[in-house]
């Protein structure tokens, strides 16, 4: 068996990453509008935050704020990235490294991505790490993909496991619902198997 999972918002909380971010820089005089906007606008075109980017946006806002010193406030924030994992997650992929074939595919910016997953002190529990800029994240399933396997994707974008589930029918699309993210409010869709609301969950739909 094999269990794909997605990071942002299914293992890893963005939302306390975001509040802890906001918090750190408010005490080098960002004000909260002033992160806000260019935490959004970080973003470029894309939907994935560019951190380095975010510093000089600031700093072009307020220069006596010096990139250096944003980027040390960053880092102190970071160090504590496995506290910005979900409370089930470790216990999880504890539980199941040895029972399954783990594989994170995360849709970011690649470099920011990796990081977060390093600075997460999960990497070890994984078979294979896949970061990817396609939000529907149908081209880089095929490489956690293997017809001889049953495959389970765990996923909180509903699209996303749509897409999978068009491509890849034999795929058990489960929806993870954290009440956090972009997608939390949307519905579940009809290629959607299961919804759930923690890892817990997912474990007695394992068993």
């Amino acid at each position: 068996m094999r269990i794909v999972f997605d990071f942002d918002h299914t293992l890893f909380s963005a939302k306390r990453l975001y509040e802890g971010l906001k918090e750190e820089f408010r005490k080098l005089g960002v004000n909260e509008n002033l992160f806000q906007e260019t935490f959004e606008r970080s973003k470029g075109k894309g939907r994935d935050y560019k951190p380095f980017q975010q510093f000089k946006l600031i700093n072009k806002e307020n220069p006596q704020i010096e990139i250096k010193t944003l980027k040390k406030s960053f880092e102190k924030v970071f160090k504590k990235a496995p506290k910005f994992l979900y409370k089930d997650a470790i216990w999880f992929l504890k539980k199941w490294k040895n029972k399954a074939d783990l594989i994170l595919l995360s849709y970011g910016e690649e470099k920011f991505q990796r990081q977060k997953i390093e600075k997460s002190k999960i990497k070890k529990y994984f078979k294979k790490i896949i970061i990817t800029r396609d939000i529907e994240k149908t081209k880089p399933f095929k490489k956690a993909f293997q017809k001889n396997k049953k495959i389970i994707f765990v996923e909180d974008n509903p699209e996303a496991l749509f897409k999978i589930k068009e491509n890849y029918p034999k795929v058990i699309a489960i929806r993870i619902n954290r009440k956090e993210g972009k997608y939390w409010q949307e519905k579940n869709n009809s290629k959607i198997d299961f919804s759930i609301r923690n890892l817990r969950e997912l474990e007695k739909i394992l068993n």
